[in-house]
């Protein structure tokens, strides 16, 4: 029997101040999720493990999804932060290399103003790292950076990346951004994505 994995769900206790992008639209999510709450769904639903991610840019809150995965086997890995432009990266990869469940990293490079943000030398520095820790890095972006995520991952044939939410297209109408599908179709080409 194949193994039912939830590839991506958050946890947090929510503060205001430190996840500002959840807004009034998503004002549902205005309170703590925490393992707790996850357990008795996916156990009613058949899925033997989770992959937690991060939901925001901190240290603290990768070592708390460790925490969390140290105490619940059912968390089988996590996709935490690390300051990937930081001339400390690699004492702080070091520092995480013991914790086996930290499987992958992200930047929430969707909110960065510049579209080619990942393409900046002190990131690329950052992304060429994580191989020797056997850690993929996730794609978190919106379809004005696909462009820029396929000169990304070319750049690093040998480093598995991840498409967090398909890169988010408009789905609002009913029919998808053209530019969007073009980007989308040419970056599943790589076999590294």
């Amino acid at each position: 029997m194949a193994m039912r994995i939830d590839s991506h769900h958050h946890f947090w206790r929510y503060d205001a101040e430190q996840y500002g992008w959840i807004d009034e639209a998503k004002a549902v999510l205005r309170r703590d999720f925490v393992p707790s709450d996850l357990k008795s769904l996916i156990d009613a639903n058949g899925i033997d493990g989770v992959i937690s991610v991060q939901a925001r840019q901190s240290l603290s809150e990768t070592t708390a999804l460790l925490a969390y995965a140290s105490e619940n086997s059912w968390i089988r890995a996590v996709v935490g932060w690390v300051p990937l432009q930081s001339p400390s990266l690699a004492g702080v990869l070091e520092g995480f290399s013991s914790h086996m469940r930290l499987r992958g990293v992200r930047h929430v490079v969707q909110d960065e103003p510049d579209d080619r943000f990942m393409l900046r030398d002190e990131f690329l520095r950052g992304i060429g790292m994580l191989q020797a820790y056997n850690l993929a890095y996730d794609l978190l972006l919106y379809p004005r950076q696909l462009a820029a995520a396929i000169e990304l991952v070319d750049r690093f044939p040998d480093q598995v990346f991840v498409l967090d939410h398909i890169a988010k297209p408009s789905i609002s109408q009913s029919a998808l951004d053209g530019i969007w599908k073009r980007d989308f179709v040419e970056l599943a080409k790589r076999s590294n994505i």
